[in-house]
């Protein structure tokens, strides 16, 4: 059963019990990313997610680790735009020690000089290492389009010369805005019952998680659109096209889900079908939809050869365009739903997945998921509703286009002008 309780000081705690597993996932989930910096500080949610696995008074970076190890636990941390994350899986009868271990992390984690030194150096691999990516350097690109003149455009990684000179100071100052119990929910799933999940924050988390503080300012609905590219001598080409569609929980959600399945989802979907199966003009396509508190992207991304970039484009257009204009079958979105449902179903017998929904859930929206409303959406979707959806927001004035690859393969393609006009 999934319960919650809302704290004084604005800390939010949620928890799916399942007594008949073994294990327990725990996530504390904060509200800080990319989304709510600015040009001179990007880059330090990342940076802090980092350092903060890197020692306290009372543990070494190399202690924190062999304590997590020694209870049989498992536990990372990753950062998104508009949230940080810092997790943990262990067995039933750890939860309390790695519950401690964590909270004392977060909350009295030293920041050592030296300790960060090491980690930028770290993170600055990680940025070389994007640099190398170009399915990452494609979905970058396609925000600085799409999310142009908000916070959303900027990467999460952030320059490399602000990772180089962030400080304890910067840290802390970061961490003592952001870190608040009012900009924080706990999300547990597992062996463990609400009561003993309360008692454990009030003696581990609500003496050291500090003052209420505010919530996060949430970049407005971005006004976005454009065209960016990023030439570099890779083998393949990476091609993004976006439109802004719909913010986290919008009540069209399952609509657009619906849409995104049938039209870029596994191999029977559209897109997969045209571009792969009968013109063998990709190896790779595929949609996906991005949602954030107060925008949304629905992207369609593809790897081909230089060779076929042109025809690749001219394909995702025209099929973009049909299902604009005449929706989707009865067929379709019978396939969709039952497919939507149980995706949605599985996910939720992994304890990690369900910490994690139920987390990011209450931090957008200080509210409970509810799995059984979410099924009902999705049932209800009807073949109107997703040819409307197509109608309004597949506008050709508002898309965002990103490229990565090769200039040459570039040349004499007018890539935007194939999905704006």
């Amino acid at each position: 059963m999934i319960k919650s309780t809302k704290f004084d000081s604005g800390l939010m705690l949620v928890t799916d019990s399942r007594p008949d597993t073994r294990s327990a996932s725990v996530s504390f989930w904060v509200g800080a990313g990319s989304g709510f910096e600015t040009p001179e500080n990007n880059g330090i949610s990342h940076f802090t997610e980092h350092v903060m696995f890197k020692g306290t008074a009372k543990y070494s970076p190399f202690e924190i680790a062999k304590l997590f190890e020694d209870y049989g636990a498992r536990f990372n941390a990753f950062t998104s735009k508009e949230a940080t994350c810092y997790y943990f899986k262990c067995i039933d009868e750890n939860l309390e020690k790695c519950f401690a271990l964590m909270a004392h992390i977060l909350y009295e984690s030293s920041f050592d000089a030296d300790e960060l030194d090491k980690e930028r150096k770290v993170i600055t691999e990680e940025i070389n290492m994007v640099e190398d990516e170009p399915d990452d350097i494609c979905y970058d690109k396609l925000a600085e389009c799409a999310y142009k003149g908000t916070a959303l455009a900027r990467t999460i990684l952030g320059p490399t010369e602000n990772v180089l000179r962030f400080t304890r100071d910067d840290v802390l100052d970061y961490t003592g805005r952001m870190y608040v119990p009012g900009n924080t929910v706990i999300s547990v799933a597992g062996n463990v019952g609400h009561e003993r999940m309360e008692e454990l924050t009030e003696k581990y988390v609500a003496p050291v998680i500090g003052a209420p503080g505010q919530a996060a300012q949430y970049s407005p609905a971005a006004c976005g659109g454009g065209f960016a590219k990023y030439e570099k001598d890779f083998e393949q080409v990476n091609l993004a096209v976006a439109y802004p569609t719909l913010p986290f929980d919008h009540e069209l959600s399952a609509v657009q889900n619906v849409v995104s399945f049938c039209f870029g989802t596994g191999m029977s979907s559209r897109l997969f079908q045209v571009l792969r199966e009968q013109k063998g003009l990709v190896y790779n396509v595929y949609t996906a939809c991005s949602a954030y508190k107060n925008n949304g992207l629905f992207g369609i991304y593809v790897n081909t050869s230089g060779k076929n970039l042109a025809a690749a484009a001219d394909a995702v257009r025209d099929e973009t365009e049909k299902l604009r204009k005449g929706g989707l079958t009865e067929e379709e979105l019978t396939r969709a739903k039952i497919q939507l449902k149980s995706s949605m179903l599985f996910s939720l017998e992994d304890m990690l997945s369900t910490m994690n929904a139920y987390g990011k859930y209450a931090l957008y929206t200080r509210g409970l998921y509810d799995t059984d409303a979410r099924l009902k959406m999705i049932e209800s979707v009807t073949r109107e509703q997703t040819a409307e959806f197509c109608r309004k927001y597949f506008v050709p004035g508002r898309v965002s286009v990103a490229y990565v690859g090769k200039s040459d393969c570039l040349a004499g393609t007018d890539l935007y002008g194939k999905f704006s006009e």
